[in-house]
């Protein structure tokens, strides 16, 4: 069977193995590959290589010191017959492998980031420089942090490291490894970021220095991956891979609703570069979409009451699955095709024509904006794919295939001939595609089909071609113009998007900016960085059949702010010493966990996310008081201490309006 790279087709049973076993080609999976900083020294652990991963053990993040590990990215050479068939895997065991890398940050050398460059309101943004006050072109050169090509061959080698520097201080942006089969390993930086000449994280006065902070670096990258191969002295050409350095994951088993997997393979279909499904299947097309909006339960509060345990839509129920996943036989009344319909209808429509913010998801979209925003792109929506697959769905065109087979957890469940597509797919279904604002892993470029020689496939630029210039400011024109900054790709050339530094920007993607509408919804990127989460205080009450059971109650419905602990000084702490502090204290930063304990009431689940930290933030900082039936009645009428002002729920990220009105978002227009 020929497989799509990076299309994981409904099945992963196995294969008859394929008739033609020459190898002629051979290609590097996943074809984009994501590392995630950590601050642990030594340790890490491999990203996610099937769509759905095994929960990890207890205090498995962490080192033994508490720091968060990194996560590395594994890359694997598949070989391929003359028909596109995956013949094998190849490793240092049957062939010569030379792997190599070049990796660069270019953040504080590129421009600002105001705003998504390819939607209409950004058609009259002029972007200027990061560090505009330096002009010399061998001093922009220099904000670059280069890593330079670096090369490693055999099995368990390892200190083949990248190595820059930024205003003369030494930056490493991570290290080659390989493994016992000789896969190659990538490692990014450790999360430091830093200002050489101790100039400001945020300036209170500019808008647009929010996540554009001049004379700062992180240690975040990306790049090309390639591997020279031979077969019994018979050399092979073997298409190229890239990887990217990115934040930390928080929330290691949930995803997003639209990840950026969904994004890219609709960009794919849309553009005729992948054939879509004739069929849908309720397991792997439709149920997906509707879980991930009860996963998001474990992190904001908004989530778990109209989609969590108890709530009226629980997608993990298994009662209501099975009524949504019923099809009744030919002829015979369809009872739930009424319930399949409104289901439908909830959703915002793919290219939605208001700023409507009912619909789900309830996640923040590229436009997002305080106020009366008019922009369809106030809130993200599901692709044109995702949303055919729910319509056929709600007509009654779908595959009853529900429970079905397990998925695969873990790769070598996987049937040989998939595994290529299933690396593929894997690494991107953990990364978000909502909001590019500008974005968690990666951002807006990712939605452009010039950026792509293929499916998956980055389109290089020449090594050893300089590095364009595209002048002293970037407008729409240009950041789109054919042959621009969208078309061949370098070392540093995704990345160089992001928000400078990164921690800055995760310490201010929230939820509920506008309390009074809801104080948790919508929400920017919750599922890779929390808004509320379960503290470990609140589950131990909730396990504690001796607890009395309104307070077992109480417990489980409290979500505590993931952003407690950057309240150094209070709920009045300034934002750049919240951002510093991120900087400071990231890796000890709540990390979901899943706990699993049988209960002897069904009004909670067998299993739970639970926020665990690290060593550098107390647990008096980790507890936040219950998010209870009083406090909404207090979030929406004033009282007479209150003297008119709604009081937030103590879990909310923001302590007022005010206080949401005035979190940096960057790029702000007036109206």
């Amino acid at each position: 069977m020929s497989i799509t790279p990076g299309h994981t087709p409904h099945h992963h049973g196995s294969q008859t193995p394929p008739k033609d076993k020459r190898i002629v080609s051979a290609a590097i999976h996943p074809a984009i590959g994501v590392a995630r900083v950590g601050n642990s020294e030594s340790d890490y652990f491999i990203g996610p290589q099937v769509t759905e991963p095994r929960p990890e053990p207890l205090g498995f993040y962490r080192d033994a010191q508490g720091a968060l590990k990194r996560q590395a990215a594994e890359f694997r050479i598949y070989g391929y017959n003359l028909a596109g068939e995956v013949v094998a895997e190849l490793t240092a065991q049957d062939a010569e492998i030379t792997w190599s890398a070049h990796v660069a940050n270019r953040k504080a050398q590129w421009y600002q980031w105001q705003l998504a460059m390819d939607i209409p309101e950004a058609a009259s943004k002029v972007l200027p420089l990061r560090n505009a006050e330096i002009k010399d072109p061998k001093a922009r050169a220099a904000l670059a942090i280069d890593g330079g090509l670096q090369s490693i061959r055999g099995t368990n080698q390892a200190g083949v490291e990248f190595n820059g520097q930024y205003e003369g201080v030494p930056v490493y942006l991570g290290e080659l490894r390989t493994d016992a089969q000789g896969r190659l390993l990538f490692l990014g930086g450790r999360g430091v970021s830093a200002s050489p000449r101790n100039t400001p994280i945020f300036n209170p006065k500019d808008d647009n220095s929010f996540i554009n902070a001049d004379g700062w670096y992180d240690d975040t990258s990306d790049g090309p991956i390639s591997a020279q191969v031979s077969i019994g002295g018979r050399s092979i050409p073997v298409e190229s891979a890239w990887v990217v350095t990115a934040p930390p994951n928080y929330a290691p088993q949930v995803k997003t609703v639209r990840t950026l997997y969904d994004l890219t393979y609709d960009l794919f279909i849309q553009a005729g570069w992948l054939k879509p499904n004739t069929s849908t299947s309720f397991r792997q097309d439709v149920y997906p979409i509707l879980q991930r909006l009860s996963g998001l339960q474990w992190v904001n509060q908004g989530f778990a009451t109209q989609f969590g345990h108890n709530s009226p839509y629980n997608f993990e129920d298994p009662a209501f699955i099975a009524k949504l996943a019923h099809k009744p036989a030919p002829g015979d009344y369809d009872v739930f095709q009424e319930t399949r319909r409104q289901i439908l209808n909830s959703f915002r429509l793919p290219e939605p024509a208001d700023n409507n913010p009912l619909p789900w998801p309830w996640i923040y979209g590229d436009d997002m904006e305080l106020g009366n925003n008019p922009s369809p792109r106030q809130n993200s929506s599901i692709t044109q794919t995702q949303y055919l697959a729910l319509s056929r769905w709600a007509d009654g065109q779908f595959e009853a295939d529900w429970p079905g087979l397990p998925l695969p957890d873990n790769l070598d469940s996987v049937a040989l001939a998939e595994q290529p597509a299933m690396l593929d797919r894997a690494a991107l279904d953990f990364c978000l595609a909502d909001a590019f604002h500008p974005g968690c892993e990666l951002t807006w470029p990712m939605r452009h089909l010039p950026l792509y020689a293929k499916p998956w496939r980055i389109r290089q630029r020449p090594a050893g071609s300089p590095q364009p210039d595209y002048g002293p400011t970037l407008n729409q024109t240009q950041a789109l113009a054919v042959g621009g900054p969208l078309y061949g790709q370098g070392p540093g050339d995704l990345n160089r998007w992001m928000g400078l530094p990164w921690q800055a920007d995760t310490a201010y993607c929230r939820g509920g900016y506008n309390p009074d509408y809801s104080p948790f919804t919508a929400t920017f990127w919750p599922a890779r960085v929390p808004n509320q989460v379960l503290s470990d205080a609140d589950y131990a009450l909730v396990i504690d059949p001796a607890t009395k059971p309104e307070q077992r109650l109480d417990a489980f419905a409290d979500r505590s702010n993931w952003n407690a602990p950057l309240l150094v000084e209070g709920p009045k702490t300034s934002t750049a010493k919240q951002m510093t502090t991120m900087v400071d204290i990231f890796g000890s930063m709540g990390l979901l966990e899943v706990r699993k304990h049988v209960f002897d009431s069904p009004l909670y689940p067998n299993t739970m996310m639970v926020a665990s930290y690290g060593p550098q933030i107390p647990t008096s900082q980790t507890f936040a008081s219950p998010v209870l039936a009083a406090d909404f009645v207090a979030a929406g009428a004033p009282t007479d201490d209150t003297a008119g002002a709604p009081r937030p729920p103590r879990g909310a990220n923001f302590s007022s309006q005010e206080d949401a009105e005035q979190a940096p978002r960057g790029g702000r227009r007036s109206r």
